[in-house]
């Protein structure tokens, strides 16, 4: 199951699974045409957050988006083109398209290596690719459906959601050797995993469900490989975000009276301590660097959220609806995702923001 492919350093590798793509593909908006580099925007005073290129990768709707641990690539997950993009951020230009990955949905990079998870009829795949060659290397295949993915703080793990008929769980992949070992979820027959984090010393992993009765997030002790806790949420819960000393976690959800919100909970404590109404359709959100910001996708916007406040102190429109955030590791800088394929780049002001504070951000 395994292959040695340089002298220091192994990889995984099997057959790369058949793809074939999914009736789904053809339902899905016209493909743009080729890629188109907006000029920098001059940003105005003290903003909070500063529209500066827009790419339209000429791929169609972005899945996922993720950013390398130098901040020099990003990789664009399109599921509608069974394409993977890899882009330069100084530039903002692709540079390499790997196709044939049948609707690419999640993605994540170590090193030099994005892992993409794929869906076709048959099954479904976790696909490395490098980045430098653009090249698919190896993939892991599973006959139940894939949807979170994460990795450890070390890059030597996989964390992958799978849902079945009958039950969720875990898989825990080894990124050196291959195995794979799960890690089980209780749950009633028809839950289904959104999303799986890990916390910023690896001791942690979280998933979000969701369940017939509602929400849950589970709260798993990596180590023991087991739920340490459970906590239900009213409504339902989509994308989960972890503070960097792991004690709280942000999670964007819908609630009955209050539409969208994002509810926080205390992991010590495994309760929701705070929900808080977003007055809108907030759908994914990340952490700045520091976890003093949460920015937040709602529909065609990002709102900003001070984590020690939870007060929303600023926001500004990017366009098409947004699919997806990530924050670059290196530099202040956020990347944008949309449904129409165009990735824009986003300044973000280093200062913690606070309401006092708030300038109108690039139109």
């Amino acid at each position: 199951m395994a292959e040695r492919v340089a002298a220091d350093r192994s990889l995984w590798l099997s057959a790369l699974p058949s793809i074939r793509r999914a009736p789904i593909g053809d339902l899905l908006p016209r493909l743009l045409g080729g890629a188109e580099l907006e000029p920098l925007t001059e940003p105005i005073a003290a903003p909070v957050m500063t529209v500066a290129r827009t790419l339209a990768a000429g791929h169609g709707p972005v899945s996922d988006i993720a950013v390398s641990p130098d901040g020099r690539h990003l990789v664009t997950a399109h599921y509608g083109a069974d394409v993977v993009c890899v882009i330069d951020t100084a530039t903002l230009s692709v540079t390499a398209t790997i196709d044939g990955l049948s609707e690419p949905y999640a993605a994540v990079i170590v090193g030099d290596r994005a892992y993409v998870s794929a869906a076709s009829n048959a099954e479904d795949a976790v696909v490395a690719v490098d980045t430098r060659t653009a090249t698919p290397l190896a993939a892991k295949t599973f006959d139940m459906t894939l949807s979170g993915l994460a990795v450890s703080p070390a890059g030597d793990v996989l964390y992958v959601g799978r849902t079945g008929e009958d039950e969720v769980d875990i898989a825990v992949i080894d990124i050196e050797s291959g195995s794979v070992g799960s890690i089980a979820i209780p749950a009633a027959p028809g839950a289904s995993i959104e999303t799986v984090r890990v916390n910023a010393d690896g001791t942690r992993l979280f998933a979000a469900l969701t369940t017939s009765t509602g929400g849950m997030l589970a709260i798993i002790d990596i180590r023991a490989r087991a739920i340490k806790a459970v906590v239900s949420i009213a409504g339902s819960i989509g994308d989960i975000a972890v503070v960097p000393n792991g004690r709280t976690v942000f999670a964007t959800g819908w609630d009955v009276e209050l539409g969208g919100v994002i509810h926080v909970v205390d992991v010590a404590g495994a309760r929701v301590t705070d929900t808080i109404d977003m007055g809108g359709v907030p759908t994914q959100l990340v952490l700045s660097r520091g976890g003093a910001c949460a920015y937040i996708v709602d529909r065609d916007e990002i709102a900003v959220m001070c984590t020690a406040t939870t007060e929303i102190v600023d926001s500004v429109v990017i366009g098409p609806q947004l699919s997806c955030l990530a924050v670059d590791p290196v530099r202040n800088r956020l990347y944008a995702a949309d449904y129409a394929g165009v990735i824009t780049a986003v300044r973000l002001d280093p200062a913690v923001p606070q309401p006092q504070q708030l300038a109108v951000a690039a139109s």
